[in-house]
């Protein structure tokens, strides 16, 4: 009786079990994706138009990471980056007074008329003359090629000089000039700096992670990785809903999927705990 009656719970738990499983091996995931009119696919190299604006899809991958140890795992990290040029983007640059810079291939110390919105660039001697400074003044050897130091105060020096790369350079606020190719501006001029500013084109980025929000020249998209090279670029809050629903959908399936492994595994442990029964030796 024991063993009929173990034999019917076996059966019982089997088919459970049998079914449970059955289920899960054959229920398919709803897709996590975006599609529509307004939808692409876009893979490196690939460009995307948005209000006159070019951007360049200049990283699309997927990259294998490390486990963060504790158990946690590794997985796929997942990447997309946009580039676009801005051609007049504006740069600036400040001079401290009484530093020094580069000049026209020449090195150059910043000194500023106070009070005024003037300023000099001077020469600034190199190693060869062995500069040094005493009480505020800069003194050079005069005849470092001689022997024997021939002190003589820098300005001194360019005042005596005929070479035209010693001279001086002037400027005044809003004087312009040619720097590395660009039209270079004195901004401002005070008693402690000289700020300079130019316009050249300047690379921008922006980048996001898979089924995540990018603004492309303040528009919104969404991104969602196809594969591990290609992204499906949604454009506007209704490809975003449309994102968050299958996201939504996928998860509450996973969901059941971990409830069912449940019932799997609790009829499995079930029917091996019943088998075990059934064989146990009878007392007389």
């Amino acid at each position: 009786m024991q063993r009929r009656a173990a034999a019917a719970y076996i059966a019982f738990f089997l088919v459970i079990a049998a079914g449970s499983y059955a289920f899960i091996a054959t229920a398919d995931a709803p897709a996590i994706t975006i599609s529509g009119d307004d939808v692409r696919e876009v893979q490196a190299g690939d460009t995307v138009t948005v209000d006159g604006r070019t951007y360049t899809a200049a990283e699309v991958k997927a990259e294998q990471q490390e486990g963060g140890g504790h158990g946690s795992g590794g997985g796929l990290k997942y990447t997309v980056r946009f580039e676009w040029t801005n051609d007049s983007a504006r740069y600036t640059e400040t001079w401290a007074a009484n530093s020094t810079v580069e000049f026209e291939n020449q090195t150059r110390r910043v000194l500023v008329e106070n009070g005024t919105d003037r300023f000099e660039l001077r020469w600034e001697p190199t190693e060869q003359f062995q500069p040094a400074w005493s009480d505020g003044v800069q003194y050079i050897d005069s005849q470092p090629d001689q022997g024997g130091r021939q002190d003589v105060a820098v300005t001194s020096y360019i005042a005596n000089s005929s070479n035209e790369s010693v001279q001086p350079v002037l400027f005044s606020e809003g004087d312009s000039f040619e720097r590395a190719g660009n039209r270079t501006t004195i901004a401002s001029v005070s008693n402690t700096s000289v700020v300079l500013e130019w316009t050249a084109p300047r690379t921008n980025a922006v980048s996001t992670a898979n089924n995540q929000n990018i603004s492309l020249n303040e528009q919104p998209y969404v991104v969602h990785f196809e594969s591990n090279d290609t992204v499906l670029l949604g454009e506007g809050q209704d490809a975003r809903e449309q994102l968050r629903e299958t996201i939504r959908k996928n998860n509450r399936f996973h969901d059941r999927i971990n409830g069912v492994w449940g019932i799997t595994i609790g009829s499995g442990s079930t029917l091996v705990l019943l088998l075990g029964l059934a064989f146990l030796p009878r007392k007389d």
